[in-house]
């Protein structure tokens, strides 16, 4: 089992973006580095589209180069996306298998009215998602 290093303070940052999209779901980026399996979450970032249909997660994008580009000078990298679901608790899909690429994390929050009630990460590995621990 991996490990994701996700600070208390990203946790807040997260749990605060989840609450303002509530009852919405909203999705974005996780930015940080990884090293010989050391994978750590130094940033994450809202990624809004306005024609995401509800319930149909789905995260394009749009100017790849341009993040990349600007995530490298910053000395981080693309390390995964997280996602959050109002009112339910999640274990990736088929169909979200398919949206995902090998080695990235994929962070998903169970967010209700009172704040985020549960976080789960995991990563792609071949044809299946395995659950990383997640580690303050």
């Amino acid at each position: 089992m991996s490990h994701l290093y996700f600070s208390l303070h990203l946790r807040n940052q997260l749990g605060l973006l989840a609450s303002l999209a509530y009852p919405r779901e909203a999705c974005g980026i996780l930015f940080g580095k990884q090293s010989q399996g050391h994978i750590s979450v130094h940033r994450v970032k809202e990624m809004i589209y306005p024609d995401q249909v509800e319930g149909n997660f789905r995260l394009e994008l749009l100017n790849q180069q341009q993040i990349d580009q600007r995530t490298k000078k910053q000395g981080l990298e693309i390390i995964g996306v997280w996602r959050t679901l109002p009112d339910q608790c999640h274990i990736p899909t088929d169909s979200e298998r398919h949206l995902m690429s090998p080695g990235y994390s994929y962070l998903i929050a169970s967010i209700t009215p009172q704040g985020i009630s549960e976080i789960r990460s995991w990563r792609l590995l071949s044809n299946r998602f395995e659950e990383e621990e997640l580690v303050s």
